[in-house]
């Protein structure tokens, strides 16, 4: 372009007088049609997709919440369908306030894709409910107070933790599923050692429940519940737990 406006007027203007109809068209056809339909293109980009937002790039099964959250102006409902390795669930959820928000309900382990659509438009995100699971040897203990607990029988287990055994940190116990606080929650029992390929095994657990552990006092006669939980963070941000453990302490 720099080259055409070195030209002097005359040549110019000689130029445009000898083919007017020629100089019309090359600049119509030039100009316009391309600033137009790149402009067009990145709008409609831009007015086609929808923003989602999601609580975290994963989740633990049976206990992590996955929310998704749709940013998009005008009223109605997004349509959310959620697909991937284990299940595949869809719902409509009403837009308040600029949002969408859709509380995935509890998925098998495995990736997934979501889609968010509403009238024409589209988002996509994924997140993971990942390959973790704590078991134990036994949900049922039942022992005698007066008898001598180090006779009981011990609680063991394993964890798998994102796919792969959990050999760092430790297995620690709380009554009644209490975690808030970590080791300085008033349900706290106390905790175990893993071994290397994830198991562990506790053989005072019965001992600490009924002479006392932790942060619980001695327990007399009843029935008492725990659980077992795993984490890789002191925050308990992102944690696994084992099925509820009912200890029955009798006369």
């Amino acid at each position: 372009m720099r080259r055409f406006a070195s030209l002097s007027i005359a040549a110019v203007t000689t130029l445009a007088l000898a083919t007017p109809a020629l100089v019309s068209t090359a600049t119509s056809a030039s100009a316009a049609p391309v600033t137009s339909v790149s402009t067009t293109d990145a709008a409609k980009a831009k007015a086609g997709k929808i923003k989602i937002k999601r609580s975290s790039k994963g989740v633990q099964p049976g206990i992590g919440k996955m929310k998704l959250t749709a940013l998009v102006k005008g009223k109605g409902k997004v349509k959310f369908v959620v697909k991937g390795d284990a299940a595949k669930v869809k719902k409509a959820v009403k837009i308040k306030n600029g949002r969408a928000v859709y509380k995935v309900p509890p998925l098998g382990t495995g990736k997934y894709k979501v889609t968010a659509s509403f009238k024409g438009k589209k988002g996509k995100t994924k997140f993971e409910v990942y390959d973790s699971l704590l078991t134990v040897n036994s949900t049922t203990f039942t022992y005698s107070a007066a008898a001598d607990c180090f006779r009981a029988p011990a609680l063991s287990g394993s964890i798998r933790f994102k796919g792969k055994p959990a050999t760092e940190g430790y297995a620690d116990i709380y009554q009644d599923g209490k975690i808030k606080g970590g080791s300085s929650s008033p349900s706290f029992l106390g905790f175990t050692s893993l071994n290397s390929d994830g198991t562990f095994s506790d053989s005072s657990f019965i001992c600490d429940v009924i002479k006392g552990s932790g942060n619980l006092g001695p327990k007399g006669p009843g029935t008492y519940f725990f659980n077992v939980y795993y984490t890789d963070g002191p925050e308990y941000s992102d944690y696994i737990s084992s099925n509820t453990i009912t200890v029955n302490v009798t006369p």
